[in-house]
């Protein structure tokens, strides 16, 4: 048996090599910078391997982190941070990494004085999302992509450019897939391996110009507690950016504001057998509630640009208690209000025309748009302006339909814009990466440092 299994297992091996094996001869697409390219095989080596970490996180948390992955991954960084020459690089008790790069001119064991703030700070998270099978990630890179549908080896997984148009626009690209039983992770190791790429660059180059900065990786950004441990003053930045976009070249400093809601029904449960006049079905009055909100307006997959939603997505339970669990988002703090308040009349309609059930509405408040506390500080939102263009990329200003560990910290008192990754289709089996654009975002980092030192002067 053991021999049949590592027989299964090297043959499942092999025929992801051949998936990884180039399958035309279409040229591979330039990088954004000389700079970006030679960063591109550091970072795909990290990315790759920080992928297969699983690190997805739990909603219910009993703990920080929710999961021992994330942890695993966590003491990776530290350790490959150490390798760098950063010499305070740290895992706290709640999951947290932290490390310091020191400018040009502080050395710390030479006796020159350390800064006492740093300039900025970058951050990705750990956590990949559970909306999606996360275990077993086998990453597939797909060189110079030809632009026609990727066909993945497990489940049927098919990446098409007629639903997926963005493709089109990376033809040439290496694309990293995971193997179609799995999320890839691109949210947000592709941001964790930016930043280490950069940072590892930037520690080995000392002729770049550059400020002292601080590095964070935070666990449970997932499920919206990214931030909820975060100490701000220990971190010591002036200001920071989570690397945990999409798209070539985004800059984002607008968020949804956002609100977890719990809907419990209770109801009373009979046997079915003598249920006539007695039995009160939680999970039919829970459904009632999910049919009673709109279907046409207000929910994701109807709506788009600023348009908030109301999304029930989970709902669980038995005939004596049903739980639905939604989420409630828009950017205009009166119309968020308005969401819940719906979601409000529409569950005591439902359930208070049944006296014998009981309804217990729990809505949490998540993070808040960053925008009110960024345009006060333009100079933050513009100096990552200044660095992606600076890199040769032409920054696409777009409010982010979600929320980062940036719109906590922001509300928190760092200022926290969001850069590009270059991922996409997060939280599915179909999610991808473009080499070339993680390489950009990389060297991007780099260039915010080169930013803030001239910046400092």
């Amino acid at each position: 048996m053991v021999a049949a299994i590592a027989t299964s297992y090297a043959g499942v091996q092999a025929s992801l090599r051949d998936w990884n094996t180039p399958k035309t001869n279409m040229a591979r697409a330039r990088f954004t910078s000389p700079l970006a390219e030679s960063i591109a095989p550091d970072l795909e080596e990290r990315f790759l391997r920080y992928v297969r970490i699983d690190t997805q996180s739990r909603r219910e948390r009993e703990r920080s982190p929710s999961t021992p992955g994330q942890l695993e991954l966590a003491r990776m960084l530290v350790s490959e941070l150490a390798s760098f020459g950063l010499e305070d690089a740290a895992l706290d008790e709640n999951g947290y990494v932290t490390a310091t790069l020191l400018g040009n001119g502080d050395r710390g064991r030479d006796g020159r004085e350390r800064s006492a703030t740093a300039a900025f700070g970058v951050l990705a998270h750990l956590d990949t999302s559970p909306d999606a099978p996360g275990a077993g990630v086998e990453p597939i890179v797909h060189r110079a992509y030809d632009g026609g549908v990727i066909e993945l080896p497990r489940e049927g997984t098919r990446l098409d450019p007629a639903t997926m148009p963005e493709l089109l626009e990376k033809v040439g690209h290496d694309l990293v897939t995971a193997s179609g039983d799995t999320l890839l992770g691109a949210d947000d190791k592709a941001g964790v391996a930016e930043i280490m790429s950069a940072v590892s660059y930037l520690a080995a180059h000392p002729e770049i110009e550059r400020p002292t900065f601080r590095v964070a990786f935070t666990p449970d950004e997932e499920i919206g507690e990214g931030a909820s441990l975060f100490d701000i003053e220990r971190f010591g930045a002036g200001c920071a950016y989570t690397l945990d976009g999409s798209t070539l070249g985004e800059l984002q400093d607008e968020t949804f504001s956002a609100y977890e809601a719990i809907v419990t029904v209770t109801g009373v449960d009979v046997h079915p057998g003598q249920a006539t006049g007695k039995l009160v079905n939680a999970l039919r009055l829970a459904a009632q509630i999910v049919a009673g909100l709109p279907a046409d307006t207000l929910t994701p997959e109807t709506t788009s640009g600023r348009t908030g939603f109301i999304h029930p997505f989970s709902l669980t339970g038995t005939a004596g208690q049903a739980r639905i669990r939604l989420i409630v988002r828009d950017f205009d703090e009166a119309l968020l209000e308005s969401h819940v308040e719906l979601l409000r009349e529409v569950a005591h309609r439902v359930v208070d025309a049944e006296p014998r059930a009981r309804l217990d509405l729990d809505v949490r408040r998540q993070y808040r748009n960053m925008r009110q506390f960024l345009e006060d500080v333009p100079e933050v939102t513009a100096a990552a302006e200044e660095a992606i263009k600076a890199e040769g990329i032409d920054p696409i200003r777009v409010p982010i339909r979600g929320g980062t560990d940036g719109s906590r910290l922001s509300e928190m008192g760092l200022p926290t814009p969001n850069i590009f990754t270059g991922g996409h289709e997060y939280h599915s089996v179909r999610e991808w990466a473009s080499i070339q654009d993680m390489a950009a975002a990389a060297a991007t980092v780099v260039r915010l440092a080169e930013v803030w030192a001239r910046r400092g002067k």
